[in-house]
């Protein structure tokens, strides 16, 4: 029954992270846009346009725009004429011809509403996934939909002219990476000593030892990544490579199966660390130890996936702290006192 119970609890995490996540996205609900898979220069590219039943009298258009081989250099490409009366429920079509220009490596379709049907005054807007272009266009299907801010979105974000600049939104501290990578240097310097304890006492099982060493290297390598950014550069060319393959707008998925499976295996160590730290011999302090470090490179790894959610939590930050650094921290210096404590234990036990 502990068994099926522990499974259960599992099996809910997982399941609960990813509705989390999946609702996170806030995906545009009040159309449903289909495109082909690959747009042709100089062919047609159709787009058809599908308005949710919550969508009241209006006028819809559609304007093709372009993007680079870096997903930037953003631009128009052509209109599909003028504005049509649409309401909820209603189908509409738009043909374009993809014309020839430089730096388009992608094209994507943006939808708006417009009571006038003219782009400063609409009142919703989405922007389809990109769409690759190559030698010939593919079949129609449904593309994944971004909120776009209308006009007067963006100009209420920018404020009203002459008026006072706002006050820029506290980041998070640069100076983070190295309080993380001092913490994590000194976890593995205690780790090291806690090792060499367990070799010299004559009751230290080697496996211990082995443990120890394994820990002291995660720890440096990790205080290593932290002040020379390879954390970043390995998620940017993960990025380019995912782009590189067409893959890139498919990564949803595979980041929220990750970080669910993620969440899970952390409940699930946690599971085992609970069930070993019952155990009379048990060696508490690695445990302890193993957890921090755990827990610092899970929460690393979410980060390293560039989830668009965890993104936004990875910005907020009070007076420079960011809870997300702040959880990372929690971590290390967990695996500094179980380390410290032990190699303390071990110093006083071969003293005595």
């Amino acid at each position: 029954m502990r068994r099926l119970a522990a499974a259960a609890a599992l099996v809910l995490v997982f399941a609960a992270t990813w509705f989390a996540l999946d609702r996170s996205e806030r995906r545009p609900r009040w159309a449903v846009v289909e495109a082909p898979a690959a747009a042709a220069v100089g062919g047609a590219f159709e787009v058809r346009v599908r308005l949710g039943r919550s969508v009241g009298p209006t006028m819809v258009d559609c304007t093709l725009h372009r993007a680079n081989a870096e997903r930037r250099g953003w631009g128009f490409l052509a209109s599909s004429g003028p504005a049509r009366p649409a309401a909820g429920g209603g189908a509409y079509t738009f043909e374009f011809t993809v014309p020839a220009k430089a730096d388009t490596a992608f094209v994507f379709a943006l939808v708006y509403l417009s009571p006038t049907g003219e782009w400063p005054d609409a009142t919703r807007a989405v922007a389809t996934a990109f769409v690759p272009v190559g030698t010939e266009s593919g079949p129609l299907r449904r593309l994944a939909l971004h909120h776009y801010p209308t006009a007067a979105q963006a100009a209420a974000r920018r404020g009203p002219a002459g008026a006072a600049p706002r006050r820029p939104a506290s980041r998070p501290s640069p100076w983070a990476h190295s309080v993380l990578a001092a913490l994590l240097l000194a976890a593995s310097f205690w780790a090291l000593r806690a090792a060499r304890n367990a070799r010299d006492s004559a009751r230290g099982p080697k496996s211990e030892k082995r443990l120890w060493l394994a820990l002291a290297a995660v720890l440096a390598a990790s205080a290593v990544v932290e002040v020379s950014g390879l954390a970043g550069e390995l998620a940017s060319a993960g990025r380019q490579l995912a782009g590189r393959a067409r893959l890139y707008e498919h990564r949803r998925p595979f980041q929220k199966t990750i970080m669910a499976a993620a969440a899970a295996g952390s409940l699930g160590l946690f599971f085992l660390f609970l069930r070993a730290a019952r155990r009379p011999a048990a060696r508490r302090g690695l445990l302890w130890a193993g957890i921090g470090v755990a827990d610092y490179l899970v929460v690393s790894f979410a980060g390293v996936l560039s989830f668009h959610a965890v993104d936004a939590f990875r910005e907020l930050a009070w007076h420079g702290l960011a809870p997300f650094d702040v959880l990372r921290g929690a971590g290390a210096a967990v695996a500094l006192a179980a380390a410290w404590l032990s190699a303390g234990r071990a110093d006083s036990s071969a003293a005595t």
